[in-house]
């Protein structure tokens, strides 16, 4: 059974149409998303609430400890196994999410080199690390790689030093030729879009929704079961500037507009991946609306399975 894509922007209105998608399909989720598999971070990454979770089940979602380590070839490789599985069982699987990158290991694969932290690449790079400072592996990964540099944020040392470690002496990042042999049928793959400024209003005005439902005391809640700055997931985008406001470092308001300037800046970079990638049909949910992009969608689907 063909899986779909629904891809997006952050804030497009790619969880409630997946949602509504599902419900047609007698479907299930998987999330795409680099951060919704962190445990305890349900305000500030955005997580379908508690109605959505229960209406249509969901994988790859609130697995992990916050300081856990899961990359996108550990995404690729659970995803497709989530996709078989549900094949196996008659059951369709909807993909939703904005990292790029891990979409693409889901489609293409990629290949894990190395050994982790113990790899001799990782060494070295801890080195450089040490010696240059991550702002100059940030410039060099942009340098070598910059499709992938564009999906992660310049203080994100986990995820850049890995992707450095996956970049050979070509400067190209170590992708499967073609669709991955694992993937099954190619899914129908669907991005959301909409006007960009519409859509900075929307980033805008979710922040200040994240803010008010309780974004500063989740982070507060972390802090309280022993994960600190360094914890992988608090390297997501807003919760830094939460942390700052914590130690007293900056205001509340200066942390809120902060975040919503690199929201913005953060949905640039991602349409600017999700262009690249010819296999993506765009679907403009502001022209078109919920019901007109969901009518598209089966109607593609009816073609696509026939």
């Amino acid at each position: 059974m063909r899986p779909v894509v629904v891809a997006g922007p952050t804030a497009v209105g790619k969880t409630r149409l997946a949602v509504s998608l599902a419900k047609e399909l007698n479907a299930q989720i998987i999330s795409v998303d680099s951060r919704q598999v962190y445990r305890y971070m349900d305000i500030g990454t955005a997580k379908p609430d508690r109605a959505d979770l229960e209406a249509v089940s969901h994988h790859l979602i609130d697995f992990l400890a916050p300081d856990a380590h899961y990359s996108a070839g550990s995404f690729g490789r659970d995803a497709r196994q989530v996709v078989t599985e549900l094949s196996e069982a008659g059951t369709r699987a909807i993909l939703v999410g904005g990292s790029g990158l891990y979409l693409s290991a889901y489609v293409d694969g990629l290949f894990e080199a190395g050994q982790g932290d113990f790899s001799p690449a990782r060494k070295l790079l801890r080195e450089r690390l040490e010696s240059e400072g991550l702002s100059a592996l940030y410039r060099e990964l942009g340098e070598l790689d910059p499709r992938t540099q564009l999906t992660l944020e310049a203080n994100d040392e986990q995820r850049i030093l890995r992707a450095l470690e996956l970049v050979p002496a070509g400067g190209k990042r170590q992708l499967a030729e073609g669709p991955h042999p694992s993937l099954g049928r190619a899914p129908l793959m669907i991005c959301l879009s909409m006007e960009r400024q519409l859509l900075y209003d929307r980033i805008e005005r979710r922040v200040d929704t994240m803010v008010e439902a309780g974004w500063v005391e989740e982070v507060e809640n972390l802090l309280d079961r022993g994960f600190d700055e360094r914890a992988t997931g608090m390297k997501s985008l807003g919760y830094e500037e939460i942390l700052s406001t914590l130690r007293g470092s900056i205001s509340l308001e200066v942390a809120v507009e902060s975040i919503k300037r690199r929201s913005r800046q953060y949905a640039k970079r991602q349409l600017t991946w999700f262009r690249k990638d010819r296999r993506l049909r765009w679907l403009d949910v502001a022209q078109l609306g919920k019901e007109g992009v969901l009518e598209r969608i089966m109607t593609q689907l009816a073609t696509a399975d026939a």
